[in-house]
């Protein structure tokens, strides 16, 4: 019998500033506190902390959006500063205080310099479906990566 090929993404976006740069945004708990929801810090009521070595986590709570709380723990599994991150995500949420069921993913995220920016380039693998997938590549990465952006240049 075949083993199912596994469900991920790939996604790439060209960021201002450098590889250093864009690697704090992400990894730095208060720099997080500005893009992580689309809400703001306040209206989002984000809460985040961050243990930043291999075996540490990145543990977030957040409104993505006024009926949908999101509870994200991530543990580090790689760390090259200001190269690369790979975590471990466990995500829970609920939508209009019904749960959602638990999401295992793993993440890897490059960095590398352009001559304008930063190339990030995301691999998002272990997707329990084709649907699930497609929503984290069309919008939540995108959207993401659009609101660091927004961070790096407003600083």
């Amino acid at each position: 019998m075949d083993t199912p090929a596994p469900i991920g993404l790939t996604v790439q976006r060209e960021l201002p500033g450098t590889p250093e740069e864009v690697f704090d945004a992400v990894t730095n708990p208060g720099k997080q506190l500005v893009w992580l929801s689309a809400l703001g810090p306040e209206r989002g009521a984000v809460q985040t902390s961050v243990d930043l070595r291999v075996g540490g986590r990145w543990e977030a709570r957040f409104h993505a959006n006024p009926q949908t709380l999101v509870h994200d723990v991530q543990t580090y599994r790689e760390i090259d500063r200001p190269n690369r991150v790979v975590t471990d995500l466990v995500g829970e949420s609920s939508i209009g205080g019904e749960t959602m069921p638990t999401l295992e993913t793993r993440i890897a995220m490059t960095f590398s310099q352009t001559e304008t920016g930063t190339l990030v380039t995301v691999e998002q693998t272990g997707f329990p479906a084709t649907e699930l997938r497609d929503f984290f590549e069309s919008t939540v990465w995108p959207a993401g990566l659009d609101r660091i952006a927004e961070f790096l240049t407003s600083g």
